[in-house]
């Protein structure tokens, strides 16, 4: 049980620090710091009168979910398609994605976090690495009084809230475990230590860049032999952006496979796929 709970914080952790990888320039140091306590009290309230257990929560996380996967997987095949696999159609990648993860999301929950938990080790060990490469790059001067002054606040901070709770949705009430305070407390602090690494990097253009966290990675080379070394970090951003899908896939699975015999699951998830597709290509 103990191995169950601290698989879930890790994957909590991973999962929230995904978003706010990949909606860094939808935030806002304010947004977050607000956020953080909104959402633990949501949160709370959401565990305390176990709101997860009931049949309007489970369609509208349903109905909520949809657009996500689509609009995600729109997202995450074009980064492919403009970062690492340049030669390839969107369509061909876009595939390729929903067949892998429609393997692996029918192996199950667990399956689902092992994967996640190890390769968290890479992940933490590539992060580590552009910590200390881009470390020399940072300029104190941009963690001004303009950090705190920003356009939207209001909407930035619903979202990082709306963003946090849907996280909750996504790990606690699939495994039944408790969910703890220090749990997003951890999360949110790590996260505005990581903003302010960034903005001090990059300053006001952060706002303006389409992957702040991958172009903070294009200013340096390794040992001044390996260029390009952002690719490395460009496969980082795609592994914390392909758990964000996963968790997603086994979450709607879940929800569609409710009371439906285990012949007709796999039938009725492809079909589900299928349509997915065919939205998220008319966004191409």
């Amino acid at each position: 049980m103990k191995n169950i709970k601290l698989e879930n914080k890790i994957a909590y952790f991973m999962l929230t620090f995904s978003i706010f990888i990949l909606n860094f320039k939808y935030l806002s140091f304010i947004s977050i710091l607000f956020g953080t306590f909104i959402s633990l009290f949501a949160i709370l309230l959401i565990d305390y009168f176990r709101l997860y257990k009931y049949k309007t929560t489970k369609i509208l996380l349903f109905i909520i979910s949809i657009p996500i996967f689509i609009y995600s997987i729109n997202k995450i095949s074009y980064f492919i398609g403009d970062n690492i696999l340049k030669e390839y159609s969107i369509i061909i990648i876009t595939i390729s994605l929903l067949t892998s993860i429609f393997l692996i999301g029918n192996k199950g929950y667990h399956t689902i976090i092992k994967i996640i938990i190890l390769s968290s080790y890479f992940l933490f060990f590539i992060f580590i690495l552009g910590i200390i490469l881009t470390f020399l790059y940072i300029k104190p001067n941009y963690l001004t009084i303009n950090l705190l002054v920003g356009d939207n606040i209001f909407l930035k901070t619903i979202f990082y809230v709306l963003s946090q709770v849907y996280c909750y949705f996504l790990i606690y009430p699939i495994t039944k475990t408790k969910f703890l305070k220090k749990d997003i407390l951890i999360s949110s602090v790590f996260q505005i230590i990581i903003y302010l690494f960034i903005y001090s990097i990059l300053g006001i253009l952060t706002i303006y860049l389409k992957y702040p966290y991958v172009t903070i990675f294009k200013k340096v080379s390794l040992f001044y032999f390996i260029e390009r070394i952002e690719i490395i970090f460009s496969l980082n951003y795609l592994f914390y952006f392909y758990y964000f899908l996963l968790l997603i896939y086994f979450q709607l699975k879940t929800i569609i496979c409710l009371n439906v015999k285990k012949k007709k699951q796999q039938i009725l998830i492809l079909l589900f796929l299928v349509i997915i597709l065919f939205l998220s290509s008319m966004m191409f």
